[in-house]
């Protein structure tokens, strides 16, 4: 019983230890009578956009009377998806020692989150990849994703046949391609 507390106790300690993600400095006591409206607009250094390191002004607040204007009509993001090099035509097993995809996507809204499916001859899904993308609506981003081939289950299970790639921007199919690995 007292091994099992002292060990508790210890792993206590190591957890308060942990600062990742952690303030160093405990939140500031907020007595009555601080932290009234009228402070004053913040200074564009105080507003961090994604906790990242770069300053950006606050958004400016609309005038009174004045509308805000409605975003743009964007078009859709769009994709397409090639194979690239080896595995674009028809290729043996043992002559290829991994098959390359480029997805050209564009119509990003500054962020997104691409996801490719490699599913095996027979219709199993045999590996899935993610990949953050950033790019402004009117610009368009080539990822390359690689399948490892040789050395891999792909070879020593030969794995041959038609192969299809997909390709999601967050969660919306926009591209689908294949390859064969022949005997």
């Amino acid at each position: 019983m007292m091994r099992a507390l002292v060990a508790m106790l210890a792993g206590a300690v190591l957890l308060s230890a942990c600062s990742e993600g952690v303030s160093p400095q405990p939140p500031p006591t907020v007595t009555p009578g601080q932290g009234s409206d009228n402070a004053g607009p913040l200074a564009p250094t105080d507003v961090l956009a994604g906790g990242g390191s770069v300053a950006r002004p606050p958004p400016e607040a609309p005038v009174e009377g004045e509308e805000e204007a409605p975003p743009a009509n964007l078009p859709p993001p769009k994709g397409s998806a090639v194979v690239v090099g080896p595995g674009s035509e028809p290729v043996g097993l043992s002559d290829v020692q991994q098959v390359d995809v480029d997805f050209v996507v564009s119509g990003i809204r500054s962020r997104g989150e691409v996801d490719v499916e490699f599913i095996a001859p027979g219709g199993r899904p045999y590996e899935k990849r993610s990949r953050t993308v950033e790019a402004a609506p009117d610009e368009s981003r080539t990822l390359r994703f690689s399948l490892p081939v040789a050395g891999t289950l792909v070879t020593s299970s030969r794995m041959t046949g038609t192969w299809q790639v997909r390709f999601f921007l967050d969660g919306a199919r926009l591209a689908t391609t294949s390859f064969t690995l022949e005997p």
